[in-house]
């Protein structure tokens, strides 16, 4: 099948900076599908790119199948939402709504039909007559929503949609946002560089940084075993541990790191003496009351104080100290028993928990 959306070896520079190097994408129907990555990373060019509000100095863009690089916006049949919501501020909600059928010469009958529709799925019904400064945040945001789907497009295009609003209004915002692409059953691209956000909403993720593609796959793919450096650093929120490859076998690698020895998988590319860098998410490590213990198939096992706990609801986050210079952020269950302030530990995970890459510079 014809993907709904491709980039073609697109690339596109500012001067000396180049935003996007090479870039190739292929977006399918039904898909959400997620550009992640820090800021001036190239996500925003790109999507501006796919959207026709940047030309690219090379490469293709094509969707069904027909190449539209040079075509303007509203010749791609593509909705775009934006980070501030851009809403007319003397125009009703309706009025906002409908404005990309006006534009298209739809007939007032079509608008009305069209509103309806789409008022209904984003739940804004009873509001048409309400301006903007009328509205809640959420409510702006479904106006904006409503205003890049009421034409029924090809692939809609959201630019760092939630970024504006509070922690718990994001939240409600990214089941919604998540429950109209299933309804719609359309292509949506969603640029951020907030990896919670990807990793709620997304089927598959691209991990953007210095304008290249660091890695494009299934989100648990990303998560779990990424492929580069940069994306076991930047998703996740591990602990960085930068250690001395000791010496390794096909398997298994021997690390020193600030006074331990270490056992975890072989590392590629690396030599006896290399440094390199194991990249631990707080989950993949186990952590028990001192004396407890930790599983036969935890082959690094280390003891520690524990500096703080901080509730987070489903999981606490535990500041242990190992006494050599070093702490480890590690996730337990609110029921662990044992970890309180200023309690000895024990703490460890398998040779196959860390992410490991040599060193920036090896």
């Amino acid at each position: 099948m014809t993907p709904v959306l491709e980039t073609r070896a697109v690339a596109k520079r500012f001067g000396r900076v180049e935003a996007v190097r090479t870039l190739d994408l292929t977006v399918e129907q039904a898909e959400f599908f997620a550009l992640l990555g820090p800021s001036g990373s190239g996500k925003t060019t790109m999507l501006r790119i796919i959207a026709g509000l940047e030309v690219p100095d090379a490469g293709r863009v094509l969707i069904n199948g027909q190449d539209v690089t040079r075509e303007p916006p509203y010749a791609r049949k593509l909705g775009m939402v934006f980070q501030d919501f851009l809403l007319f501020p003397h125009r009703t909600v309706a009025e906002n709504v409908v404005f990309p059928l006006r534009m298209q010469g739809q007939s007032r009958a079509e608008q009305a039909r069209q509103l309806d529709w789409v008022l209904d799925l984003v739940r804004l019904q009873g509001l048409e007559e309400r301006f903007p400064h009328q509205l809640s945040g959420g409510q702006k945001q479904r106006v904006a929503l409503a205003r890049g789907l009421v034409a029924k497009p090809s692939v809609l295009l959201l630019d760092e949609p939630l970024a504006n609003l509070d922690r718990e209004l994001r939240r409600e915002m990214e089941i919604e946002v998540r429950r109209y692409q299933q309804d719609l059953a359309i292509p949506f691209i969603y640029v951020t560089h907030n990896q919670e956000e990807a990793l709620t909403l997304s089927d598959r993720i691209a991990v953007m940084h210095d304008g290249r593609l660091e890695q494009v796959g299934p989100k648990l793919e990303v998560y779990h075993h990424p492929a580069t450096r940069f994306v076991a650093a930047f998703v996740g929120a591990p602990n960085r541990l930068r250690a001395r490859l000791v010496e390794q076998n096909s398997d298994y690698a021997r690390l020193h790191w600030g006074g331990f020895d270490l056992i975890s998988r072989a590392v590629r590319g690396a030599q006896e003496g290399d440094l390199v860098d194991q990249f631990l998410k707080p989950e993949r490590i186990r952590i028990v009351a001192a004396g407890a213990g930790l599983g036969a198939d935890i082959v690094n096992q280390l003891d520690g104080t524990l500096r703080d706990v901080i509730f987070k609801g489903p999981y606490l986050d535990c500041l242990v100290d190992l006494g050599n210079g070093r702490e480890l952020t590690v996730s337990a269950p609110p029921e662990t028993p044992g970890l309180s302030r200023g309690a000895a530990v024990g703490v460890g995970w398998s040779a196959e928990a860390p992410a490991i890459f040599l060193a920036d510079g090896a």
